[in-house]
């Protein structure tokens, strides 16, 4: 039996023409293998992707596509808006759609403006309540100058809500979605939409319905992030973790050494060398916190294990510290006690 060999114009025609008498035909479901390799072209070539600030993520994940949902996980008070407002720094020019039932407008515009102009927050409050005009000008610069495109909702949030909101924002501010992501913190305020795992496919459905990046805050259950403990991919309470493209864990190592002190000091015969050590590792740590990436679904792409950072206590700024190295604050603080005594 005669086999004929096909050239490899004569494949690729092939495939495209198979490819344009599916597009022809209405499926429900299926979808023909040709546009996943257009999508995986165009989501490759996507110039619009949203970077953590965290070079080491960046460079494993190569940015939060559209469609893809970063997780932000940990404890309460473990420091995931600090790490968020981090990331609204590294990303001031792009239109986003910031969703935080929990914390005003206002208090989102003085936090980042403490960040942006080094004043302390606490300062910076003082200085508008005594009508500060340059205090005020800070303020007013930080919203219209640096995030013209941040739209914040601080209302209940339902998905109608949601949905009408975003769409507001699309068709009667910016004007267009491009360059835009969104973000919800955290997810547990979401209310109309079920247990947690509900609201986590809820969300994923429409951020690839809209087609944007979407970042997620979520909090730990007590029992996988209580007391500073290190975070892993099944940190999140009740879900978060499988429907997420990226995870990034937070958390506050001082908790876990608040913990560790409190059960040397209760033993019957406490370890006081233990104890001293601990209390030195508590000063440290109260200007540090640690991130991880323990998911990441981008193609050779790896986890990253903890990384410290430095935290500026009074504008919540984060600043990278190298292995072994100790915050500046501290040492500060430390240099000041010595010559104190």
């Amino acid at each position: 039996r005669m086999t004929t060999t096909m050239t490899d114009s004569e494949l690729v025609a092939g495939w495209e023409s198979l490819a344009e008498e599916a597009s022809k035909r209405k499926y429900h479901y299926y979808r023909p293998l040709s546009d996943a390799a257009r999508s995986t072209v165009s989501e490759a070539q996507d110039q619009q992707r949203v970077f953590t600030g965290i070079e080491a993520f960046d460079t494993e994940t190569r940015g939060i596509g559209r469609g893809h949902l970063l997780n932000i996980v940990g404890y309460s008070h473990s420091g995931k808006t600090l790490l968020l407002l981090k990331m609204l720094m590294e990303n001031k020019t792009k239109r986003i759609a910031y969703f935080c039932p929990d914390e005003t407008a206002s208090l989102v515009l003085v936090k980042l403006t403490a960040i942006l102009t080094g004043i302390g927050a606490r300062d910076l409050e003082t200085r508008i309540a005594s009508g500060d005009s340059e205090a005020i000008h800070l303020l007013t610069e930080t919203a219209t100058t640096h995030f013209p495109h941040l739209a914040v909702f601080d209302g209940g949030l339902t998905p109608t809500k949601m949905d009408e909101s975003y769409q507001e924002v699309v068709d009667d501010v910016w004007g267009t979605d491009r360059d835009a992501f969104v973000i919800v913190d955290y997810v547990d305020l979401m209310d109309d939409c079920g247990e947690v795992p509900q609201k986590f496919n809820w969300l994923k459905a429409w951020g690839k319905e809209k087609n944007v990046p979407l970042v997620l805050l979520h909090q730990t259950s007590r029992s996988a992030g209580a007391s500073g403990k290190v975070m892993s991919i099944s940190s999140g309470g009740y879900g978060g973790e499988q429907q997420a493209t990226y995870q990034i864990g937070v958390r506050r190592k001082k908790n876990s050494i608040l913990a560790e002190l409190g059960e040397a000091r209760s033993k019957a015969q406490p370890n006081m060398e233990k104890i001293a050590e601990l209390q030195h590792d508590l000063l440290v740590a109260e200007y540090t916190l640690t991130v991880s990436l323990n998911k990441n679904k981008r193609p050779g792409g790896r986890c990253i294990e903890e990384l410290d950072y430095e935290l500026q206590v009074d504008t919540g700024a984060l600043h990278p510290l190298a292995a072994g190295e100790k915050p500046y604050q501290w040492q500060q603080r430390h240099s000041l006690a010595a010559k104190e005594a």
